[in-house]
């Protein structure tokens, strides 16, 4: 009997923690990266040598123009839903123009109903918040979407525009990741590298406990490597689509 109530004890504290441990794995931040790239399209100057050069934004003189574009990707295991997204340029840069899509559905980014508001009452007091920044709401942002925000910037030192991009939705939290080169279907380049070294390594080790022959295994080492990134490109997917469903 007292065997019996020990086991039922530790049975219920043990189904406590498992239910703790779960309760943190469901509620737990969500972190989604976001990258920022931009292209240099022309900057206004006067040169005494080349003389004078203007770059005009609907016939009005700008210092320089650049279109930055905005990715947002939801690697994690959770759909998110009505969010919104606040993508704010530094002081000494505009935001003349954009346009944001999420490449998983085919309806246009819709500005937020206060962002909206300020922009269709279009007084000169609030210009600094019209073009200082753009609020747009997400409805649906699900694991695995990718959200493209396409800008039309200016900055008036003709410097690269500083764009930042935050989510005040609970349980959500935005960083900003340096864009890595890519290869297959999109990974970075370095971490597949270094997944797929490490794969390498150990079926290389297991082909030294095999019995094939020096030859052989020395081929299927050199094949091994050869691939190791593409190796790397495999696992990672295979992890992020695992990730998703559990």
């Amino acid at each position: 009997m007292t065997d019996k109530i020990l086991v039922g004890i530790i049975t219920f504290i043990a189904g406590g923690f498992v239910k703790h441990l779960w309760d943190r794995f469901i509620n737990r931040i969500t972190t989604i990266r976001y990258n920022v790239w931009h292209q240099y399209l022309g900057t206004s100057s006067d040169n005494p040598l080349f003389g004078s050069v203007k770059v005009l934004y609907n016939e009005t003189p700008v210092k320089s123009l650049f279109t930055s574009m905005v990715t947002i990707s939801n690697d994690g295991n959770r759909d998110l839903s009505d969010l919104e997204l606040n993508i704010v340029c530094d002081a000494r840069s505009a935001i003349l123009i954009s346009h944001g899509m999420n490449r998983a559905s085919l309806n246009e980014l819709l500005f937020t109903d206060n962002y909206f508001r300020v922009l269709s009452e279009n007084k000169p007091e609030n210009y600094g918040y019209i073009f200082g920044r753009r609020d747009y709401k997400l409805p649906v942002l699900n694991r695995g979407d990718r959200v493209e925000i396409l800008l039309l910037t200016t900055n008036f030192d003709a410097r690269e525009p500083q764009i930042t991009v935050s989510c005040d939705h609970p349980g959500v939290k935005m960083k900003f990741q340096k864009q890595a080169p890519q290869i297959l279907f999109g990974e970075s380049q370095q971490q597949s590298a270094i997944v797929g070294l490490f794969i390498a390594v150990a079926i290389c080790y297991f082909l030294t406990m095999s019995s094939l022959s020096l030859a052989t295994a020395v081929w299927i080492a050199f094949g091994l490597g050869a691939f190791a990134a593409f190796f790397g490109v495999l696992a990672i997917k295979l992890f992020k689509y695992l990730r998703r469903i559990f």
